[in-house]
């Protein structure tokens, strides 16, 4: 079992490159990312459906009953997903002993680290916060689509199968799903533009186009400056707060 945990830890590739997500990691986001993409573009039409540009774009697709029928595949895509997700985590954490799950639980230190990065940014501070395997931008971006998707899904079902629930539920839930269900999908869309993408591909280090979910890997410099913590485990290095410490026992 000790060899499988080994297995998965982050380790420097021989192109001088840190390996951080696995095959699996690497699968549930190309997945979540295709059904996103395909309830986003069957989605917005059928909202805004009396649009013209909408009513071309169905057209385009073959008409409202094949749109429809594409939004429900790239719903269930994203459901089927995001419960293999969670069988993930639980098969990581219980039977493998992997510490990365745990590790993505907010913690006092990202509070604290939010404020030494704005502290940075203007100019209170001269260096950016040491951080973990995941910093405060990344478990907020995890967290947002973790509690986004049950919301989505839920209020999905409602509308997908308004007669089954209306059986044992009052008709004013149809509506309220499909507000709950609009809502916040616009929100998810908007987060994931003007937040995601935006740190994950146009912020300096990853700019033109972050290959971390396609590869695999992170460029050491790069891991070495946005995850220095866990880079500094991995190298063997210890945090120079230990080392002054050690030096003033010796002395």
């Amino acid at each position: 079992m000790a060899a499988k945990v080994e297995a998965f830890a982050p380790a420097l590739t021989p192109d001088g490159q840190i390996r951080r997500f696995d095959i699996h990691q690497m699968i549930q986001h190309a997945v979540l990312a295709v059904s996103f993409i395909l309830v986003v573009l069957t989605g917005i039409p059928l909202k805004f459906h009396e649009w013209a540009f909408s009513r071309w774009w169905i057209g385009l697709w073959g008409g409202i009953e094949v749109t429809r029928t594409i939004h429900y595949i790239g719903a269930w895509m994203m459901v089927a997903v995001s419960l293999y997700h969670l069988f993930y985590i639980w098969y990581s954490t219980a039977i493998l002993k992997r510490p990365f799950p745990i590790k993505m639980v907010p913690s006092l230190k990202d509070a604290v680290s939010i404020f030494q990065e704005l502290g940075y940014y203007i100019g209170l501070r001269k260096t950016m916060p040491e951080n973990d395997r995941f910093n405060w931008k990344e478990k907020f971006d995890y967290w947002a689509i973790f509690w986004g998707i049950p919301v989505m899904a839920g209020s999905g079902f409602i509308l997908m199968f308004p007669v089954f629930f209306t059986r044992f539920l009052p008709g004013w839930v149809v509506p309220t799903a499909l507000v709950a269900h609009s809502d916040e999908a616009m929100l998810a869309l908007t987060w994931i533009v003007m937040v995601h993408i935006f740190f994950n591909h146009f912020s300096p280090s990853g700019f033109p186009l972050n290959k971390a979910m396609f590869t695999g890997k992170v460029p050491a410099n790069r891991y070495r400056r946005e995850h220095t913590l866990e880079y500094n485990r991995l190298m063997g290095i210890e945090p120079a707060a230990k080392k002054d410490n050690e030096n003033k026992e010796e002395e």
